[in-house]
């Protein structure tokens, strides 16, 4: 068979049946907005050549689109976000009309550094979901994860501005049921880019969201963490500093991307004023 160019769909593509498989990558991309060939590999396939085969499949066919990020040199791998029939295949499995989905194909459009943070975003949710498997026995279950975008926006009083919000935006949140209870946590993804005051004013948010109670108006619990994953040990250095002037303990933790992928629910976080790592279900 001639080989297709990355960029370009064919009106003979082979047909396909879709398998459940198949429907499990589609709700995975949806729930992700963007997802790796290899992320995608990682959840679904045991060899990469089956994962292009059935990618190439479920790109042909209108199930999934795709992106290619800029590189100096060779070529990127692709990223898959939904496409129209995918969009589809998600509706009718929410048991929704296609416009409650909250995707439009502009969706799929998105400025380069955005859609590496929202990768990274994607790579915990792979992170976890492994990690998970890998403790099927602990009996430790994901609840939900649902990212930004399909979170609704807060805002709380600013303790020092009387006549000024704050602003709750976080890059996901999600819940796990263990033996000991449910746990909730929000996910905030650092690439570097924003400033140590910045950051502090997002503390200073998640703090006062728990304390005035809003936190737990809207999800009926009362306490949650939020996890920082940042991308090198100076910037997890920095980011631990700014949270421990800023007067907080356990609420929050910090961890650096390699070891949130890797070991996502291991003894990989650290705390403000503590140079003892834990884990997140401490």
């Amino acid at each position: 068979m001639e080989k297709i160019p990355r960029h370009k769909r064919t009106n003979d593509f082979q047909r396909m049946v879709l398998q459940a498989r198949d429907i499990g990558i589609i709700l995975a991309v949806y729930e992700n907005r963007f997802l790796r060939r290899d992320q995608i590999e990682k959840l679904f396939f045991k060899t990469t050549p089956t994962c292009n085969q059935r990618l190439q499949k479920l790109y042909q066919h209108k199930f999934l689109d795709r992106i290619f990020q800029p590189v100096d040199f060779g070529s990127s791998q692709a990223v898959y976000a939904l496409d129209s029939v995918g969009a589809e295949v998600v509706a009718a499995k929410i048991g929704v009309g296609k416009r409650q989905i909250n995707w439009t194909r502009r969706h799929n459009q998105i400025e380069y550094l955005f859609l590496a943070h929202t990768l990274a975003v994607s790579e915990l949710r792979v992170g976890l979901e492994l990690a998970l498997r890998f403790r099927e026995e602990e009996d430790i279950k994901l609840l939900f994860w649902k990212r930004e975008g399909l979170l609704p926006r807060e805002k709380v009083q600013d303790p020092d501005n009387s006549g000024k919000k704050l602003s709750v935006i976080p890059d996901a949140f999600f819940g796990l049921e263990t033996d000991r209870g449910k746990l909730f946590f929000f996910v905030e993804v650092d690439m570097g880019t924003e400033t140590l005051d910045r950051f502090r004013t997002k503390i200073v948010a998640y703090r006062e969201y728990w304390k005035s109670g809003k936190f737990s108006d809207r999800y009926t619990y009362r306490n949650f963490r939020v996890l920082t994953v940042t991308n090198g040990v100076q910037r997890l250095n920095n980011l631990i500093a700014t949270a421990g002037n800023t007067g907080t303990k356990n609420m929050f933790l910090f961890t650096v991307q390699e070891l949130a992928s890797s070991d996502f629910l291991g003894a990989s976080w650290y705390r403000p004023n503590s140079l003892d790592p834990i884990s997140i279900l401490d």
